[in-house]
């Protein structure tokens, strides 16, 4: 899918292509032939030049053959800076645009898509998006360029400066029609930048920003330029954090009865987020696809969005692969669905199972996270998502050297320790490694206790009661991990005992 998005498909016969031939401009001579060629050509409207890496002297060369076609409307330069520095792109641009500034062209796309010339690159680009030749634009493709968050920003303002200085001319106002940037690392700063431009510009149909980094606020900011462009047919924005902003980004939806295709897969939406979707998406009448795979939604979102969609004739492609419904679940989704003819196309192969448990915690976790961090900046929002983390993993440490294991439990020690253990065995291994007595790193007489009258944990000194404690191999290392736990907890633990606790577990085999 974002591969495809770098992609321009050949939109008219009076293109000239010289697509994936290799081609090394290093000087003026190495593109002679291209040249020639551009020249030559009667009515050139599109100029195809992917798959091939120049320089400035070449880019010169070639700006200046494009001189003699004010006619020119596509430039399809994706993939045309391969091993070339990022300062080698921005002079390199401006050269190859040149001759258009001033022979009258009107360009209708730009696809420089695959150029990984980062901010920089943009500078390059500011001063042609910014002109009378492109007040025509309709199509912009920035894929996979590397923009950051600061090319984010100069992208938006050349887009704004183009609207402001089309208005000034008093001719064509630009109206933008697709904006494609994904893969640009355009996280919140970057987006919200372009959610400016986008409210301005207001005549989008597509926008497809894949991959960023956005996180809430960023999402936020471009719900509110959503509604502005009436007009909208596509909204991706998937593989980015929605979260905390699913709410508003429904209620922009709700709002864009023209919606064709939205795509909010690996977003992070929840339960709570599919559901607000879902009732936003009920009264649409033209939507042919909708991708919420991914999402760590449980039954309830999915079923609510199934209920939504299953009297809608429009609707084409369903994609719910990858969340939490459990075969009970995905039974339960089918069913809903059993009128529609792509049922039978809809893949659960990644489903990650349902536990009704967990689906209410996670739904607590979510609605107190929406308390925190609603309104706030982007460090709250970091903090509220590193606090969850930290509540959902918590990790206990044992001596001064702590190595992460992927229970979330740490130990001190060699580091030749198994980072998972899968059976008891595994477990009473690492436990063993260490010397549970006051000279050792780890030690549980941090504060001085005499009375083990009203200790729990001493039932433990007995191996029997060990092996009862384990039930089976399926929760055993829960078990023990939640044992040492309350061992570390417990200040009534001599140390006596709690050697004798892990010597039961070394003792162990099952």
């Amino acid at each position: 899918m974002t591969d495809n998005l770098s992609k321009s498909i050949k939109s008219t016969e009076h293109e000239l292509s010289w697509a994936n031939r290799g081609l090394k401009g290093n000087c003026a001579a190495d593109v002679k032939d291209l040249c020639d060629e551009i020249v030559k050509y009667k009515k050139l409207k599109a100029l195809r030049l992917e798959g091939n890496t120049i320089n400035e002297e070449a880019a010169t060369a070639i700006g200046k053959a494009l001189e003699k076609h004010s006619e020119v409307e596509r430039l399809i330069w994706n993939d045309l800076f391969t091993t070339r520095l990022k300062t080698e792109v921005p002079p390199s641009l401006i050269k190859l645009t040149q001759g258009l500034l001033t022979n009258g062209s009107h360009i209708v796309e730009i696809n420089l898509s695959d150029n990984a010339f980062g901010p920089i690159g943009v500078k390059g680009l500011e001063t042609f998006l910014s002109s009378s030749a492109c007040f025509t634009l309709e199509e912009l493709r920035l894929n996979n360029c590397g923009m950051g968050s600061m090319g984010g920003k100069l992208l938006a303002e050349a887009l704004i400066a183009c609207h402001k200085n089309s208005i000034a001319a008093g001719g064509k106002r630009f109206a933008l029609k697709q904006f494609i940037a994904g893969r640009n690392r355009l996280e919140i700063e970057g987006s919200q930048a372009l959610a400016k431009a986008f409210e301005i510009i207001g005549t989008l149909e597509v926008i497809r920003m894949p991959q960023n980094g956005i996180r809430p606020p960023g999402i936020e900011a471009l719900a509110t330029a959503f509604v502005r462009n009436r007009n909208l047919r596509v909204i991706d924005l998937n593989d980015n954090t929605i979260t905390t902003a699913a709410q508003k980004l429904a209620s922009a939806i709700e709002k864009l009865p023209k919606l064709e295709i939205i795509n909010l897969e690996s977003s992070l939406i929840r339960t709570k987020g599919a559901i607000a979707v879902a009732r936003a998406i009920v009264s649409h009448k033209n939507l042919q696809e909708l991708y919420l795979g991914c999402n760590d939604m449980h039954t309830e979102g999915g079923l609510e969005v199934a209920r939504a969609v299953k009297n809608m004739p429009s609707l084409k492609v369903l994609d719910l692969n990858g969340n939490c419904f459990g075969l009970d679940g995905i039974d339960e989704v089918r069913s809903v669905l059993e009128n529609k003819s792509f049922i039978n196309q809809m893949a659960f192969s990644d489903d990650e199972g349902s536990d009704e448990e967990e689906e209410e915690q996670d739904d607590g976790n979510e609605s107190d996270d929406e308390e925190d961090v609603e309104g706030e900046n982007d460090e709250d929002y970091q903090e509220a998502e590193e606090e969850q983390d930290e509540n959902e993993s918590p990790s206990f440490f044992f001596g001064t050297n702590p190595i992460q294991q992927t229970t979330g439990f740490q130990f001190g020690g060699s580091p030749t320790i198994p980072s998972k253990p899968e059976t008891v065995n595994g477990l009473s291994n690492m436990i063993a490694k260490f010397d549970f007595n006051v000279s050792s790193s780890f030690s549980f007489g941090l504060q001085p206790t005499t009375d083990t009258k009203d200790n729990k944990l001493s039932i433990y000194n007995s191996i029997d009661k060990v092996k009862e404690h384990l039930k089976n191999d399926e929760q055993s290392i829960e078990r023990a991990i939640k044992l040492l736990e309350d061992i570390w907890n417990d200040n009534s633990v001599l140390q006596n005992d709690s050697s004798s606790i892990a010597s039961n577990y070394e003792m162990l085999h099952l």
